[in-house]
């Protein structure tokens, strides 16, 4: 199962999350319960670790975020796994940083002086390139994250232009800690994302439960130019091309796996198995479970 942060929309009883008429700032986590997830952040997200600990998983590395750490993430899927205690709770804050918050900062930073420019110039390449970025929290980032968790579950007059105003009060902080030049590359990298390359965009995603607008939005992409560019590199319209290819696999999966069809319809990226059942008989003209007793017949 593929989480989503944020999720739209976001269930408006939900204390756990800040939200506003068309935004949504924040989320207050906790988990009472160790467990490994794969999520979707649809936007670029930072992470105040408050108890616990949180370990993000990458080809080749696994990061470990303690109490008191902060991490940066770029939009994308992650797998991420949260461990404490016995007797006590994850906790952490999911502040969301939409790229056109990223930008009103950078546009108000304009006016920098040279020897800013001078730090940012000589920052590694890596802190931009990298999906994370991850550093100790100073104390002013601290008192940010202690005011930031009282505003859950409140309602004043405001509130929404304040929450606003917090987001660039945040980026500030950020970029005048002792990371901000690293922090500042990172940002940057994050608003600026040109269009990635669509061939490896669509095998990375194409078997995870992504709609084409979330991958769209992964290749830094408006759905008009991903679907442009994807019917004039596959000569296919996207959709009818990726079902097409999650369903060859189901099929390679079903013959060659004993796994349970609703696992076969998770693994090929279907969150919904009777839409992958009904899909899957109008391509091959029979169901998962009768492929699968043909298959134990023989």
């Amino acid at each position: 199962m593929l989480f989503r942060f944020p999720p739209i929309p976001v269930n408006p009883g939900d204390a756990t999350f800040l939200t506003g008429e068309q935004t949504v700032y924040a989320k207050h986590k906790i988990e009472t319960r160790p467990g490994k997830r794969t999520v979707l952040l649809t936007e670029h997200t930072l992470i105040f670790v408050m108890d616990g600990i949180k370990l993000l998983h990458f080809s080749g590395e696994t990061v470990k975020a303690e109490p008191n750490s902060v991490v940066l993430l770029k939009k994308g899927i992650y797998v991420m796994a949260e461990y404490f205690e016995d007797g006590l709770t994850f906790e952490a804050l999911m502040v969301f940083l939409p790229r056109k918050v990223l930008k009103a900062f950078f546009q108000g930073m304009e006016e920098k002086g040279p020897g800013a420019s001078k730090d940012e110039s000589a920052t590694p390449v890596t802190a931009g390139d990298l999906p994370f970025l991850l550093f100790p929290a100073n104390d002013l980032l601290t008192e940010f994250k202690e005011q930031y968790r009282g505003y859950f579950g409140r309602s004043f007059r405001g509130k929404e232009q304040l929450l606003s105003l917090k987001q660039q009060e945040l980026l500030v902080l950020l970029a005048n800690s002792s990371q901000g030049q690293a922090v500042t590359r990172f940002l940057r990298s994050a608003m600026n994302a040109e269009p990635e390359d669509l061939a490896s965009i669509v095998k990375e995603y194409m078997l995870q439960p992504v709609t084409l607008e979330e991958m769209a939005s992964l290749s830094n992409r408006s759905l008009a130019s991903f679907k442009r560019d994807f019917q004039r590199y596959y000569q296919c319209p996207p959709r009818q091309w990726i079902n097409r290819q999650r369903l060859e696999h189901a099929r390679l999966l079903l013959n060659n796996t004993d796994q349970p069809v609703s696992d076969v319809a998770l693994a090929c990226g279907f969150e919904s198995v009777s839409h992958f059942i009904r899909i899957f008989k109008k391509e091959f003209g029979i169901t998962p479970h009768v492929l699968r007793a043909k298959k134990a017949i023989h």
